[in-house]
């Protein structure tokens, strides 16, 4: 079988446009590998400076552990001494309310005697009335005490749960303390 000089051309054609396809292909897989090895070097590059960035910030973290102890054990013991203090006007408080309830009985008593002296019932009415207002402003000072007392009763658990709290967060971080890399 012999070929014409037709198919020859046709052949030589189909081999040309062949290997200039073959061509156009190699330049886009070379073009595309520069690109996938760009990407590829700028997402090194980036992980790298992420990587440098969380070292840093490792770093300061770490560095100011120490400091970080200090200043939660000072508000533990700050929380401690409010806590104390707390008690002792607790105490103060009561021991006003119980000194105030004496009053009312001297009120009552005061009034049971403006009955029975009767030579002085003028003095002793107006002193009632003075008495009376007495005794509402003792109310007024009584029930003023009575909710104090209630605020710092129920102060007094939140301060101390405040002050648990504090130890309980500065745990974590005293076991930091062990695993410090730059002791």
């Amino acid at each position: 079988m012999e070929i014409t000089a037709e198919q020859k051309e046709q052949i030589l054609r189909a081999t040309d446009e062949f290997r200039k396809a073959m061509e156009i292909r190699g330049a886009m897989n070379i073009r595309v590998a520069k690109r996938v090895t760009s990407i590829l070097r700028i997402s090194m590059v980036s992980f790298g400076l992420v990587t440098l960035v969380l070292l840093i910030m490792l770093f300061a973290f770490t560095s100011k552990m120490d400091e970080m102890i200090v200043a939660l054990n000072t508000m533990n013991g700050q929380f401690s001494s409010i806590s104390k203090d707390m008690t002792r006007m607790r105490t103060t408080v009561s021991s006003m309310e119980n000194n105030i309830s004496y009053v009312s009985a001297i009120t009552q008593i005061t009034s049971d005697m403006s009955g029975s002296v009767g030579d002085m019932r003028t003095e002793v009415e107006g002193m009632n009335g003075t008495m009376a207002n007495l005794n509402n402003e003792v109310y007024g000072i009584t029930n003023q005490v009575n909710n104090m007392t209630v605020e710092m009763r129920s102060l007094d658990p939140a301060v101390q749960h405040v002050g648990r709290d504090v130890n309980r967060m500065s745990g974590p971080m005293r076991m930091f303390n062990k695993f410090n890399p730059l002791n």
